[in-house]
């Protein structure tokens, strides 16, 4: 449980210490912190099916860690914020959006592709079966 607990402890900490998103731009974090959710679950779910080790590192957590640093440094005192506390941060939240989809949308595609090209299916479409001497315009089907 100890990913998603700084996951979600991350989440709420860095929406505390930044109002504008809450706010105003709070969607798009939503979609973001959904797609590292989605993430995490689909790790471990094609883990869990191939026996593998629990996935403890999620890459999507990253740039929210380094947000929330961003963010505490002024509140301390130790450093200035890189983003500030407007039209960057809500720039740094779109970004992580993008991101996100790109990151989950690339595991999706290479989980379904791994797994029909295992099963030599297609994936949503049919498959049409073995012909042979097609050239001739004798169509024999081939049964298996």
């Amino acid at each position: 449980l100890l990913p998603i607990t700084i996951t979600w402890i991350l989440i709420a900490t860095y929406l505390a210490m930044q109002p504008v998103i809450l706010h105003h731009h709070l969607i798009p974090f939503v979609f973001y912190a959904g797609l590292i959710n989605a993430f995490s679950v689909g790790q471990m779910i094609t883990r869990h099916l191939v026996k593998d080790r629990f996935p403890y590192k999620n890459i999507l957590v990253a740039p929210l860690a380094w947000a929330v640093a961003d963010s505490l440094g002024p509140r301390l005192g130790l450093w200035p914020s890189a983003l500030g506390d407007d039209v960057y941060q809500v720039a740094f939240v779109f970004l992580c959006v993008g991101l996100a989809l790109g990151v989950y949308g690339s595991f999706v595609h290479d989980v379904i592709t791994t797994i029909c090209d295992y099963l030599d299916i297609w994936c949503l479409t049919i498959k049409h079966p073995y012909v042979e001497n097609a050239a001739d315009g004798k169509e024999v089907k081939k049964s298996k």
